[in-house]
């Protein structure tokens, strides 16, 4: 299999939101794009793989090893031969890829976050660190859009957690902060016994949804003018993700219980939408 093929298997399937963005991409953003996301999915992937921490951390240690060999353009994975012609061309920084390796190490060792300040440094290593290579191979020009990619990494990562909050807590990884839960009330022990429309969780649930919405706001505010229209395969993602939010709370917030899906005809919609949305903006 071709590495790009095999990236666009394991991060881009027909039907995902990232397959939905990259058709909007340039070439060279796509393969770039594609290359980015697969290494973030394997590596993120790992703590729901194994029950040994130790196993885990191997693992992470490995794709340490494999960022070494590709800056060295000596890679053994399919993901790392996809990766060497984006780093040369993009000259992205090593320490963006390992910050995602040391962020999901986290997630071998912790179950729990005491409060939104260590989510977010968690948040800032897994998801920013992943929305910042995005953001520099696909390109960008004024300065002050390098907080885009912090506030919508933030964003993604919040709301994929919430998307996949049972899943996640059936299997003793909470990303809620601890003092939240206990300000409303509740005990992580016991959130997976409640019912969905229970005051407490729907008024916390609500408040993690606030976050991340917030965190939209605030990359979309951070993204220059002249920057938005090469950013539209970002801009495809937040516009999926921000909907998801809709979607959640039209459903009565129901993450811990069940997933909620977005058609792969309504994310068609929206990315064509977004797209030509920003194609229109940079021709006025």
């Amino acid at each position: 299999m071709q590495a790009l093929d095999y990236c666009r298997k394991k991060a881009a399937p027909p039907g995902s939101s990232l397959h939905y963005a990259l058709l909007f991409a340039t070439p060279v953003q796509r393969d770039g794009l594609l290359a980015l996301h697969a290494f973030h999915r394997e590596v993120t992937a790992i703590p729901g793989e194994v029950s040994d921490p130790a196993v885990g951390r191997a693992k992470l240690d490995w794709w340490r090893g494999e960022i070494d060999r590709v800056f060295e353009r000596q890679p053994e994975h399919p993901v790392g031969h996809a990766l060497v012609p984006v780093i040369r061309q993009s000259e992205l920084p090593r320490e963006r890829f390992e910050d995602i390796i040391t962020g999901t190490a986290l997630d071998l060792e912790y179950g729990v976050y005491p409060s939104f300040r260590e989510l977010s440094a968690y948040g800032h290593q897994v998801g920013c660190a992943m929305a910042d290579l995005a953001l520099r191979q696909a390109g960008y020009n004024d300065p002050a859009s390098a907080r885009f990619g912090h506030h919508l990494g933030m964003a993604l990562l919040l709301t994929g957690r919430l998307r996949h909050l049972g899943r996640h807590a059936r299997a003793g990884r909470f990303y809620l902060p601890e003092d939240e839960i206990h300000a409303a009330g509740l005990s992580r022990e016991g959130l997976l016994r409640l019912p969905a429309d229970h005051p407490g969780l729907q008024h916390l649930l609500q408040q993690q949804v606030d976050r991340a919405r917030d965190f939209f706001r605030q990359a979309d505010t951070a993204l220059a003018d002249r920057d938005r229209y090469a950013q539209r395969p970002a801009l495809i993602m937040a516009a999926l993700y921000r909907q998801l939010l809709v979607e959640l709370e039209r459903q009565g917030l129901p993450m811990l219980h069940r997933r909620v899906h977005l058609t792969p005809l309504r994310k068609l919609w929206l990315a064509w939408r977004t797209a030509r949305r920003e194609r229109r903006h940079q021709n006025q």
